[in-house]
């Protein structure tokens, strides 16, 4: 936010949780359904905004999707499948692509191409853009430039988890 407007502060929220905080301002600011239109709650504001869609199209991943995903036998897929693992024990932790590459016991530019090709089978085979996980880019400490790190949501953990169980 700009400094001339004193009013707003420029606050850092971790991006799973954008929706949730939409959801918080609109109830806090007494925002109704009327004012926001043909019957819309807080948290219906909240998933029109883009971070909310985002998730919204992430969390649309079905147990039946993910079923699907873990039978793709694409090496790129399966590397992936082998991520969402990882990710799947603890919903909402960062994982650093350093830390993936290490626990898959794979070089840094084999895992950058298994994902590169991931998102062309998604494009091409599933006719999705969203992955069913989240990543972002962080600072990597001093002087290392940055790095991305994976998370995903609970309910995308819930369903791959039920999803394994029943592959």
């Amino acid at each position: 936010m700009s400094q001339e407007n004193p009013e707003y502060v420029s606050v850092p929220v971790p991006a799973h949780l954008v929706p949730a905080v939409y959801a918080f301002i609109a109830e806090r600011s007494g925002v109704t359904a009327g004012q926001a239109g043909a019957g819309a709650t807080a948290a219906e504001l909240a998933i029109r905004s883009p971070q909310g869609e985002q998730q919204r199209r992430r969390d649309e991943w079905t147990v039946e999707d993910l079923r699907t995903l873990i039978s793709d036998r694409r090496d790129s897929v399966q590397v992936v499948v082998a991520i969402l693992d990882i990710l799947a024990e603890q919903p909402g932790t960062r994982v650093a692509y350093g830390d993936l590459a290490g626990a898959l016991q794979l070089d840094r530019t084999r895992l950058r191409g298994a994902l590169s090709g991931f998102t062309r089978v998604l494009k091409a085979h599933y006719e999705r853009e969203f992955w069913p996980m989240w990543w972002t880019e962080v600072p990597a400490g001093e002087g290392r430039g940055s790095e991305f790190v994976y998370y995903v949501s609970d309910v995308v953990a819930r369903r791959w988890r039920e999803a394994r169980a029943e592959a």
